[in-house]
């Protein structure tokens, strides 16, 4: 993919090998952004987001009234979980599926990618006051997502991209059918880097 976005920015792409380290193609990625490295050693994520988060940091669905200013020109922002890990490991990519709501209107499909910057395990109070600035949820909901060991987790991540098409639930399905998988879609999950590379081009598909 990266190729094909440098061509339509009248740019020469280089030639990169296949296989390159998570840390290398992090950073170029970051330089190229939005292009992808697909065929690297780049993990990927599938993240559920219920639509009242996903409205707050993404803007979709949209809402009726404008969001935080902090967050609209913030380049990075926060996500919390319980601290149960998944196999998150940094730096990875992150699809974005929201996971409730009217299917393909406001619900139930993905909408967009990041980056995954950084991973962050500590008592809820600790985790709100260093990431305040960065997330949604206030103190109250940071608490509510700690697990029996008394502690959340943090995702922060940058260079969100949202999808001019979001990918439905039937098509996400169909997608990782297609490729001899099955999707957990009640947790964060880690997916393959083909599964990855088929939705965000079905994201940006034109027709």
């Amino acid at each position: 993919m990266a190729r094909e976005i440098a061509q339509g920015l009248g740019r020469e792409a280089s030639v990169l090998p296949s296989g390159l380290p998570a840390e290398v193609a992090s950073v170029v990625e970051r330089a190229w952004w939005p292009a992808k490295v697909v065929d690297s050693q780049l993990p990927s994520f599938l993240v559920p987001i219920e639509p009242r988060w996903s409205t707050e940091l993404f803007n979709v669905p949209a809402m009726l009234l404008p969001r935080s200013d902090v967050l609209g020109i913030s380049r990075e922002h926060v996500y919390y979980r319980s601290s149960g890990h998944r196999g998150e490991s940094v730096p990875a990519r992150l699809l974005w599926y929201v996971s409730k709501g009217v299917a393909g209107q406001d619900g139930q499909m993905v909408v967009g990618s990041s980056r995954l910057d950084d991973v962050v395990i500590d008592e809820p109070d600790t985790l709100h006051s260093k990431f305040e600035h960065l997330g949604v949820y206030g103190r109250v909901e940071v608490r509510s997502v700690a697990d029996a060991s008394g502690n959340a987790m943090a995702l922060r991540f940058s260079d969100t991209e949202i999808f001019p098409k979001p990918v439905t639930l039937r098509r996400l399905n169909s997608l990782a059918e297609s490729l001899g998988l099955r999707l957990s879609l009640m947790s964060l999950s880690k997916i393959s880097n083909e599964l990855f590379q088929a939705v965000y081009e079905e994201g940006h598909r034109r027709t």
